[in-house]
């Protein structure tokens, strides 16, 4: 399959290099589109431009480069966990590589792309080119994405949206410019009634694969600002709160008849195996021990399950 990443050489339009190793997810990935290339280890270009801003993670390979853009000059040093950050329309004269083979994942931010996804506007989203940095926060982003991909996309909608939209907050964070570097939503939480009314609606949902962009449309926001100012509000993120939500409300069911597959499917797992892992991992035992041990009066969850 061919690259869905377009770039622009000599007027016209290509993908980016080499077969992507991962297409753009055509499965249950409700995130950013992102791409896994393998790093070509010789190469050269010229007169070419990315027509979106462009996020390149070098997952592995070593080597060097030279890129001329205009009158500047990168001469980079490449190594594994560094990225590329490509401003809108950066305009390539010459590039050339010569490294060992590798793999990039690699991100377009194409507005409309970004809206399909998440309904987020990325009008702001004006950011600086910069070349062969190290950023683990990035790094780690893009891994999870892939790490999700490749287990079948079973952590759920929120989990996608909240690590693209974390992933559009680093990048206008650390290389934003003008207004777009401004925290939206800084200090401010959630409203008691606007708080109360996203609860219900988590409460009433906990068996569908519940969205950020639902949430947001509850609380009449965008979904970057309703994340924000849930996680201030709550001190947990969505994914982190409805988790666990979702864990209490099977802490109750335990205690009747249903069998753990039916239990899983009711609060919103995607498989019996998945509930009881992601059981254990929060609570130190298992569904079937806890049904065992169950005592009411001792819940296992996190305590900003009360609001």
């Amino acid at each position: 399959m061919a690259s869905h990443i377009p770039l622009v050489e000599e007027d016209r339009v290509i993908g980016l290099d080499g077969k992507p190793l991962a297409p753009l997810p055509v499965n249950a990935w409700a995130g950013l589109p992102f791409e896994v290339h393998p790093h070509m280890r010789k190469g050269e270009v010229a007169h070419r431009y990315n027509p979106h801003p462009l996020l390149l993670v070098r997952l592995r390979a070593h080597g060097r480069s030279r890129i001329r853009s205009g009158h500047s000059v990168f001469d980079l040093t490449l190594a594994p966990g560094q990225v590329d950050v490509f401003s809108t329309g950066f305009h390539m004269d010459h590039g050339w590589w010569d490294c060992t083979p590798g793999e990039v994942l690699a991100v377009e931010l194409d507005p409309g792309h970004v809206h399909t996804a998440l309904g987020e506007e990325t009008d702001a989203l004006d950011i600086a080119t910069r070349l062969a940095v190290r950023d683990p926060v990035l790094e780690a982003l893009c891994t999870c994405m892939r790490r999700e991909v490749d287990s079948g996309c079973a952590s759920g909608r929120l989990f996608a949206e909240g690590l693209s939209l974390s992933l559009l907050a680093r990048l206008r964070e650390c290389y934003g410019t003008g207004e777009a570097r401004r925290p939206v939503g800084a200090g401010r939480k959630l409203s008691a009634r606007q708080l109360q009314r996203a609860v219900a609606f988590i409460d009433a949902n906990l068996g569908a694969d519940l969205s950020l962009a639902s949430l947001a449309r509850e609380a009449s926001m965008s979904t970057s600002t309703f994340a924000k100012l849930f996680k201030a509000s709550v001190g947990a993120t969505t994914h982190s709160f409805v988790l666990s939500r979702r864990l209490r409300r099977a802490e109750i069911l335990l205690n009747g008849d249903a069998s753990l597959s039916e239990i899983a499917l009711a609060v919103g797992f995607a498989s019996q195996s998945h509930f009881t892992e992601t059981f254990r991992r929060r609570t130190g035992r298992t569904p079937s021990r806890a049904r065992r041990q169950t005592d009411p009066t001792t819940p296992a969850i996190a305590p900003y399950l009360q609001v």
